[in-house]
């Protein structure tokens, strides 16, 4: 199985679409990631400090971080997201962290080299999206 991780980090406490993407209810019809039982999810919930994010994804062997950010006073999305991007790199050698994604509904999803992060989605993302996402890129990695 392939692990992901998920949470709403700093102080964002909006868990509405890290739920919608995680969760076996989903959104919209689709079925969110605990569903596939290819996979196993830990949900975080929301107000997940980085370090607690970081230790949490080394403890479970995560092959992939998913972070929601909703709140954007001040471009608390864009310093959290490189916050968590720094603290990855720094605990984990190049190819040995997990995929870092992020997503909520003021990101750009051309800005994930400049974040730091592996990919960046925006509004309307279901979790089809993602677990086509993580797979595909997982696989592609797995074979190289």
């Amino acid at each position: 199985k392939l692990c992901v991780v998920g949470a709403c980090i700093g102080t964002d406490a909006h868990t509405v679409g890290i739920d919608a993407i995680l969760n076996i209810k989903g959104v919209a019809g689709e079925k969110g990631l605990e569903y596939y039982r290819e996979l196993r999810v830990v949900n975080l919930g929301a107000q997940v400090a980085v370090p607690d994010l970081v230790n949490r994804a080394l403890k479970e062997e995560a092959d992939a971080v998913l972070v929601s950010q909703v709140v954007t006073q001040k471009d608390a999305h864009l310093h959290n997201t490189r916050e968590m991007a720094a603290a990855f790199r720094e605990a984990l050698p190049p190819g040995k962290r997990p995929l870092l994604v992020v997503g909520g509904p003021r990101f750009d999803e051309r800005a994930a080299a400049e974040l730091g992060v592996d990919r960046v989605f925006s509004r309307g993302t279901t979790p089809g999206d993602v677990a086509s996402y993580l797979v595909h890129r997982i696989i592609k990695e797995a074979a190289a």
